[in-house]
């Protein structure tokens, strides 16, 4: 007769477990895709920026690069890259505007995010940070290829000015390849 100590059940029992939950959470981190992606922004200041002494951008269309985190369900992670080469939210030459958001969502989706601008005009080459509410439709087109339509909305993008403190929306179009 075989007497099992109540550790020997319980090691078997932990061992099971911790082999579910890491067959679990291997097959969620395989189900994860990256995706990049390049496409415009238009941009169109809410508010008149008239000024005599810049010359400001009140719209205008510029390229956006961007990276997406999708795991498995519906949230993901976006981060964007802007060009404006004749400046943006008081940058009078080139500037960058870096932006992080928060999803939710497939196919249809919305979210949240914050964003800077990045100028040699700015003081310490950074603006104040913007926040951002994204709505939009992504869809495939090709089993790794998708394009995504999107309307944005800034808020505080233009505050770095002393004169403006003035919103902006941006319409976007991107095509994204999973990696």
């Amino acid at each position: 007769m075989t007497h099992r100590t109540p550790l020997r059940s319980f090691d078997l029992r932990t061992l099971l477990l911790l082999l579910l939950v890491g067959g679990l959470i291997g097959s969620a981190a395989s189900a994860a895709e990256h995706r990049i992606g390049f496409g415009m922004h238009y941009f169109k200041s809410l508010d008149d920026l008239e000024d005599d002494d810049f010359d400001l951008d009140e719209d205008g269309l510029v390229p956006v690069f961007s990276y997406q985190y999708r795991p498995a369900g519906l949230f993901f992670i976006e981060a964007d890259l802007e060009y404006h080469s004749d400046g943006f939210g008081g940058a009078v030459g080139s500037s960058y505007s870096p932006q992080v958001f928060l999803m939710f969502g497939y196919g249809l989706y919305g979210g949240i995010g914050a964003g800077v601008t990045v100028a040699d005009d700015f003081e310490d080459n950074v603006s104040d940070v913007f926040y951002l509410a994204r709505i939009g439709w992504s869809f495939k087109v090709l089993p790794r290829i998708s394009f995504d339509l999107n309307a944005n909305y800034a808020s505080g993008s233009f505050s770095t000015l002393d004169e403006f403190d003035s919103d902006s929306i941006t319409l976007g179009a991107s095509v994204r390849v999973g990696l």
